[in-house]
C-alpha cells in the first residue's frame, strides 16, 4: 500500500464527501403556502398579485419535491429577500431552468427570459430600433422590461455569450442604471423617488429618467467554465452575483420529479 501524505489524505477525503449522491443535510426543509406569504425552511417572502399574470410561470412547482430542491428554493429565496440576483451554475441539463421557474411560480413572480448565445448583442439585452412609418423607433428588450416592470430575469447560457456583451449590464448589476439607447436613464427606485419629492413627475420625464423597479433581479444560467467550453465571466461581472452549484439530482429523485 502506498503512503499518502496528511495533506493527500484530506484531500481524499474532501473528495469522497462532496462526491456522495445523497447529500446529508442538517434537518428536513418544508416549504408551506399560503395567500400572501411562502416560507422554506424558515425564510419567508409575501407574495403579491402579479400585474400580467401571463409572465408567471405555470406548472413547474409540485408538492412533494426533495429536499434538494427544496434547499435550492430555500436558498434561492435568501438572496432575493436580501436583494441579490443569483448565478445558478450546474452540468448541461434543464435542471437551472426548472429550479428557476419553480421559484418564480411559489413566489409568483413575472420574468422576462433571454436565451444567449453567441449571435447576441446588445441590442437584444436593451433596446432595439425598428423602422415605424419612415421613422427610427426604439423598443425596449427583456432587461429594459424587466428593470422597469419589477419582474426577473432569467438570462440562460451566460457562457455562449461573447466577453463583450454581458458587461452592458454590468452597470445595471451593480448600481442599477443604465443609458438607453434613445436617450433614457434608468436609476435606482430610491435615487428616483427622492428625485420626484423635489422636482415632480414631470420634471423627470423632461429630463428622462426612469425608476427601477425595487423588485428587479436577476437569474443567471451557466455551465462552469473552464470544465465545459465557454467564456468564463469577467471578474466585475461575476461579482455581482452570489453564485451556487446545483449539481445533479439522484436517479431516485429524477424519476421522481416525473
Amino acid at each position: 500500500m502506498l503512503y499518502q501524505t496528511p495533506a493527500n489524505r484530506r484531500i481524499n477525503t474532501l473528495f469522497r464527501i462532496l462526491t456522495r449522491a445523497n447529500p446529508i443535510w442538517g434537518h428536513n426543509v418544508r416549504a408551506y403556502v399560503s395567500q400572501d406569504s411562502v416560507s422554506i425552511g424558515g425564510v419567508t417572502k409575501v407574495v403579491t398579485e402579479a400585474k400580467r399574470p401571463e409572465y408567471v410561470p405555470c406548472n413547474y412547482y409540485r408538492d412533494g419535491l426533495g429536499q434538494t430542491s427544496l434547499n435550492h428554493l430555500k436558498w434561492m429565496m435568501q438572496k432575493d429577500v436580501l436583494g441579490q440576483d443569483i448565478f445558478l451554475l450546474g452540468p448541461p441539463g434543464a435542471l437551472k431552468r426548472n429550479l428557476a421557474m419553480q421559484y418564480l411560480e411559489l413566489t409568483n413572480r413575472e420574468h422576462e427570459y433571454v436565451a444567449l448565445s453567441r449571435d447576441t448583442t446588445e441590442s437584444d439585452l436593451k433596446q432595439r430600433r425598428e423602422i415605424v412609418k419612415g421613422t427610427a423607433t426604439y423598443f425596449d428588450q427583456s432587461a429594459v422590461r424587466a428593470a422597469t416592470e419589477g419582474r426577473v430575469l432569467i438570462l440562460e447560457g451566460v457562457e455562449k455569450a461573447e466577453r463583450n456583451v454581458l458587461p452592458v449590464l454590468n452597470n445595471l448589476l451593480e448600481n442599477r442604471e443604465m443609458h438607453l439607447e434613445d436617450g433614457r436613464l434608468l436609476i435606482p427606485a430610491a435615487r428616483y423617488d427622492k428625485l420626484r419629492e423635489k422636482y415632480g413627475s414631470e420634471e423627470l420625464d423632461k429630463w428622462k429618467l426612469v425608476r427601477v423597479d425595487d423588485n428587479f433581479r436577476v437569474i443567471a444560467l451557466g455551465l462552469p467554465v473552464p470544465k465545459y467550453r465557454g467564456n468564463p465571466l469577467d471578474p466585475p461581472l461575476r461579482s455581482r452575483f452570489q453564485a451556487r452549484d446545483v449539481g445533479t439530482m439522484s436517479y431516485q429523485v429524477g424519476v421522481k420529479r416525473f
